[in-house]
């Protein structure tokens, strides 16, 4: 005589499996949503010395747009070069699209280059003060995004 060990037979399990995982799906909607109001925003690994200081980073982002929208432009450049001379076809929108974008692009390099100094450092400082704000807390999540707290 074979004695058999199965504790649960296999059409049990499978049983068991659809229970819990729809006593799992009510759980979830009935659970209470969190409010995006009710969420502060705070950054979650504090500040560590080898990475680079919120000015260097924003400095850095500042003075590299020209150079990254110099690589948008020669990049949407190259495809519309390509599709003019047959070797890689574009569709009609897509095209359309390109010749847009450089269209914007070149507004968007002027605005760079012309900028006057002074205005890019107050910028450059503006963009610093709302990194640091947003560091220590004082921003609050809505459904619009972060919002400055109320004084």
């Amino acid at each position: 005589r074979r004695r058999s060990l199965t504790l649960i037979s296999p059409s049990r399990n499978n049983n068991m499996t659809k229970i819990l995982s729809a006593a799992a799906a009510v759980a979830m909607v009935l659970a209470v949503p969190a409010l995006a109001q009710d969420f502060q925003h705070q950054r979650r690994i504090p500040h560590r010395p080898d990475r680079p200081s919120i000015r260097e980073t924003v400095t850095k982002r500042f003075n590299e747009r020209e150079e990254h929208l110099t690589r948008m432009l020669k990049q949407r450049q190259d495809a519309v070069d390509d599709h003019h001379a047959g070797r890689r076809l574009l569709e009609d929108k897509e095209l359309a699209r390109h010749q847009h974008h450089i269209k914007g692009i070149h507004r968007k390099l002027a605005g760079i280059r012309n900028k006057d100094p002074k205005i890019l450092q107050l910028e450059i400082e503006n963009e610093i003060e709302l990194q640091e704000k947003m560091m220590a807390g004082e921003f609050n999540w809505t459904p619009e995004g972060l919002v400055l707290k109320d004084p």
